[in-house]
């Protein structure tokens, strides 16, 4: 049998021990703060303020609920109770029924803040309660009594009919709606990267033609403060048609540059509209 000589034996340990040597000083870093993201604890969330009102995240069609992540993730650290609800987009009927259920089981006075869609859900669902303070419109349709989105969306100028396609639900005779992928960035999310808008177009949750079709009761708007932030970039909502449902809904007026998405682009200018009308209404 072949022995190994001693210097090669040597010249492998040695490039061994290099090795080792190199991963232990890596590992030494990282636990001494070079790597700070893998060095620094989990941030505590404060308590909720009972001097808050609480807040009430209602997406709207084509999202869900972690559209709201980085203003919920904000409100939460400035004291506030969140509560993101999870709309059925099932119609605008069901849906404020629902959303009122969850209105009427939250522990006090409470801020509802609709985006898109969920505007009209919070203008029907706040209506008559006593546990809403106020309503906040972020980007969001505000109907009267007896309009529908899909009037509106006409009316404005916007695109939902150009750019959705069926979405076949088994057992379903009638489709629901979604946006097509290639148009969803250029009309919801322009101002997300590519990477990022693509996400959220593959994650968009399909909605009921009814949420188009059903009419508006009673607004809430109409015995509650409003507050409404205009997205001056969205291509969803015109941003003239944002700005004549805030004036007759006598709501104070916020404007941004941003797209239909600017919750999720510019979570910090929605949260300065929340926060503006949580130290009005309280």
């Amino acid at each position: 049998m072949r022995k190994t000589s001693g210097p090669r034996r040597s010249g492998r340990t040695m490039l061994l021990m290099g090795a080792l040597t190199l991963s232990l000083a890596a590992a030494a870093c990282s636990s001494t703060g070079d790597d700070k993201p893998a060095a620094q604890a989990p941030a505590t969330v404060p308590a909720p303020d009972p001097n808050k009102p609480g807040i009430l995240l209602v997406h709207g069609a084509f999202a869900d609920g972690s559209s709201w992540a980085g203003v919920a993730e904000q409100l939460q650290a400035k004291g506030f109770r969140v509560t993101t609800a999870a709309v059925p987009l099932r119609g605008l009927d069901y849906d404020s029924a629902y959303i009122r259920g969850i209105l009427d089981g939250m522990p006090g006075k409470t801020l509802l803040v609709g985006h898109s869609y969920g505007g009209a859900v919070i203008t029907n669902a706040a209506a008559g309660s006593g546990k809403a303070a106020g309503l906040v419109y972020v980007t969001a349709f505000a109907p009267d009594r007896g309009e529908s989105l899909g009037e509106l969306d006409g009316r404005y100028g916007g695109p939902a009919t150009k750019i959705t396609v069926p979405h076949q639900i088994p057992g379903e005779s009638v489709p629901e709606l979604r946006i097509a992928d290639d148009k969803f960035r250029e009309y919801f999310a322009q101002d997300l990267p590519a990477t990022r808008a693509a996400v959220f177009a593959a994650g968009q949750r399909p909605i009921s033609v009814a949420a188009f079709t059903e009419k508006g009761g009673e607004p809430a708007w109409k015995t509650l403060p409003s507050w409404y932030l205009v997205a001056a970039d969205d291509r969803m909502i015109p941003p003239a048609g944002q700005r004549e449902m805030a004036a007759r809904a006598h709501a104070t007026v916020t404007e941004r540059p941003g797209s239909h998405a600017i919750a999720v682009s510019n979570p910090v200018a929605v949260v300065g509209v929340i926060e503006q009308a949580a130290g009005s209404v309280h």
